[in-house]
């Protein structure tokens, strides 16, 4: 009171207090509108952009990095973690060991080749570079732990989260045995003294040890409780859960290349009961350049974080893009995958992450390069005609390359004569010369559009001859085997077709080394489509069509379009592609055969459904889509599991409560008639702090003016 009281008396006269008093509430009402203007109130707002990362000196989060000759792992956060080849003690060790296991045994510990999966490694505590304890975030540094829980998806680090083993040498599992267990987990989390992990596992004595402990933190996702010698295991964490969702989360978004650059976040899970768990290092998303678009965990999300737990139910190596659907600008991209259900999941939900990706990567990328260049070649006379150089930076390109030179092997194993069909079809040529010269090019898919929403019911590829695949397209094909006559050429041509290639386009439809190409190609079909909707109508992206800006969708391999090329020189140069066959004489006749050819999306055609066929041949095929934007939904009669997102998440709408409303929406914002794209909200945050600082000034003003004027007339008056 005394300081106001201080105040009161300086203010003096009534006019004096009057001042006084406007002073303050413009003051007040400055500091509360910069406050909500600048996102810088104290409590946290739900949908609120994250907070960037603390530790970013160290290098990128998500990163495998080299410090002062140590490995380190950066995490979400940027704090970096000293990985040790080996466990500094025996809880630490068993419980690495276990764990691992227990991740092959459920399909979900990571390949060296695929480079996707989960591991548990080891964390060195020795002198941490980012010390013990909690960061300004909140999060906990975890760089004591014992391990670290790693998750990859196609080489990419999606997660790392901090584990702590402990243990006890004692059998007993009495209830003071048991507090006494308890205390020591619980104070190595967030909320206990130590604030040293996010997650520990717990290695019992014995099983009835691990079942009595299991049962105080049932539900807990944060705390583990195994028994190696039986095998008991409470479950695996549900550390990287929550970056799958994420990540699924940014699927079919992107930002356009005129907009500014969007800053990169570190979003943490707030610390709730007995630990928090940090998620993935992700990206701001945006729709247009409009504000941000939050989207909610969808069937797919749901789905992976499900998969992360138990690879079971879904195969996750065939899941493809089915649906596609843009509800105008503001609103984000819906989607649905659809993958068969198998009675033991093959792959796992980062495997599938991956794939998704690839769709989703695949789709802007056959946006942003005109259709002309969507070709590639494998030809040893034309090192210099491989592929187009922006297509050749992307995962695209690559996949189409792999597929290439792929076809080529699937046509040599088909003719090799020491199978049943080579050897009939050795028998059956002529000359001492045969060439194949083919292109994987699409059949005419089969789909049904309505409206801004796009269902690929079949996506079939072909794979034709070279003297077709140019006649199509007004050329004639060279003479690979000129010593020949025509006739000998037709003959050996007409065979390969009737015998060989009936094979490859099966291969190429169906066999699991083909399932990248026709995952990137049923992108290549929603992105025809899209491009077709963009003249009819405002879309979401349609302002990237044919922009040349791939740069957000470079590889993330160590790969170069000459990798694949060299590859198929050295396969040709040591003869996989030629082969040596007996006469009935005993003599030795050597072939040579040479497979060229490509793979060519650069033309689409489509065979679209009416709606009564759409509702005779796919009566259940809406719905299910529809439903899979909220949960994984499973289509049992097919034998097939629904997969889809895209849907904002609540509070982050207010593009669809525009739309309910009648509001016109632009670049991601609900705004009233009249005004120039800003929502009254928006305009209130932009405009209001300036109009208050300039009406404080305008008062300051006049009070010194007033001021001087009654000092010339002898006082303030009364």
């Amino acid at each position: 009171m005394r300081r106001w009281n201080v105040i009161w008396s300086w203010a003096g006269s009534p006019e004096r207090r009057h001042w006084a008093a406007l002073f303050l509430a413009v003051v007040a009402a400055v500091a509360v509108l910069l406050s909500v203007g600048s996102g810088t109130a104290p409590a946290a707002i739900p949908g609120a952009p994250p907070t960037p990362p603390v530790y970013t000196q160290w290098g990128p989060p998500l990163a495998v990095t080299t410090i002062n000759g140590d490995e380190f792992i950066i995490d979400a956060n940027g704090v970096p973690h000293r990985i040790a080849p080996a466990g500094d003690n025996s809880y630490a060790i068993a419980a690495h060991d276990f764990m691992n296991k227990q991740l092959e045994k459920a399909g979900l510990a990571y390949g060296p080749k695929t480079k996707t999966g989960f591991q548990y490694v080891y964390q060195s505590d020795a002198k941490p570079l980012v010390p013990k304890g909690k960061i300004a975030s909140g999060a906990l540094s975890g760089t004591t732990a014992d391990m670290l829980k790693l998750a990859w998806s196609n080489g990419q680090l999606v997660s790392v989260d901090i584990v702590d083993a402990t243990g006890t040498s004692g059998p007993d599992a009495t209830p003071e045995a048991v507090a006494r267990i308890t205390q020591t987990v619980n104070n190595k989390l967030p909320n206990g003294t130590k604030y040293q992990t996010d997650n520990v596992v717990f290695i019992a004595d014995n099983k009835a040890q691990a079942e009595t402990v299991a049962k105080v933190y049932q539900g807990n996702p944060n705390v583990r409780i195994v028994h190696p010698g039986s095998s008991y295991d409470s479950g695996e964490f549900e550390a990287g859960t929550a970056a799958l969702k994420q990540a699924a989360g940014h699927l079919f978004t992107a930002r356009p290349s005129k907009c500014p650059p969007t800053p990169v976040h570190s979003v943490q899970r707030p610390a709730t009961g007995s630990g928090a768990q940090r998620a993935a290092f992700t990206v701001s998303l945006t729709t247009g350049c409009g504000e941000e678009i939050q989207q909610k965990a969808g069937g797919l999300a749901q789905g992976l974080a499900a998969g992360a737990r138990d690879a079971g139910g879904i195969d996750f190596t065939r899941l493809e893009l089915r649906y596609l659907a843009d509800p105008g600008p503001g609103n984000g991209l819906r989607y649905a995958f659809q993958a068969p259900v198998a009675a033991s999941g093959k792959g796992n939900s980062l495997t599938g992450l991956a794939d998704a990706r690839t769709a989703s990567d695949s789709f802007f990328t056959w946006l942003q390069l005109e259709p002309s260049t969507f070709w590639v070649n494998l030809n040893p006379n034309e090192p210099d005609r491989i592929i187009e150089s922006r297509l050749g930076r992307t995962d695209t390109g690559r996949v189409l390359l792999e597929a290439d030179l792929m076809l080529k092997k699937t046509t040599g194993k088909l003719i090799h004569p020491d199978t049943k069909l080579g050897a009939s079809y050795w028998r059956s040529l002529s000359g001492e010369c045969t060439s194949f010269r083919t292109w994987i090019v699409p059949a005419p898919a089969t789909v049904y559009a309505k409206g801004d929403e796009l269902y690929i019911l079949k996506s079939p590829l072909n794979v034709q001859m070279e003297t077709q695949y140019l006649k199509q397209r007004g050329g004639s094909g060279a003479v690979s085997c000129p010593q020949q006559s025509a006739q000998v050429q037709e003959h050996n041509e007409s065979l390969f077709r009737r015998m060989i290639l009936p094979h490859v386009v099966k291969a190429v439809n169906t066999a699991p080394e083909y399932a990248d190409l026709r995952r990137v190609y049923l992108s290549r079909v929603a992105a025809e489509w899209y491009r077709e909707l963009s003249l009819r109508k405002s879309t979401t992206y349609g302002e990237m069509i044919d922009d040349g800006d791939v740069d957000a969708y470079v590889t993330r391999e160590k790969w170069k379009p000459r990798d694949t090329f060299d590859a198929y020189v050295r396969s040709y140069t040591k003869g996989e592609f030629k082969v040596t066959h007996r006469t009935r004489k005993g003599d030795y006749i050597y072939t040579n055969t040479y497979i060229y050819g490509g793979v060519d999306f650069t033309n689409v055609r489509f065979t679209s459904l009416s709606d009564d066929q759409m509702k005779t041949s796919w009566p259940t095929l809406a719905e299910n889509v529809g439903q899979s934007l909220d949960a994984p939904t499973k289509d049992r009669a097919k034998g097939q599991a629904w997969l889809g997102g895209g849907i904002p998440a609540e509070g982050s709408g207010k593009e669809e409560k525009g739309k309910e409303e009648g509001i016109p929406v632009r670049g991601g914002k609900a705004v009233e008639d009249g005004s120039d794209g800003e929502s009254v909200v928006a305009m209130t945050e932009r405009w209001l702090p300036m109009a208050g600082a300039a009406l404080f000034g305008v008062l300051v003003v006049r009070f010194v003016v007033r001021r001087r004027a009654r000092r010339r007339i002898g006082g303030w008056g009364g």
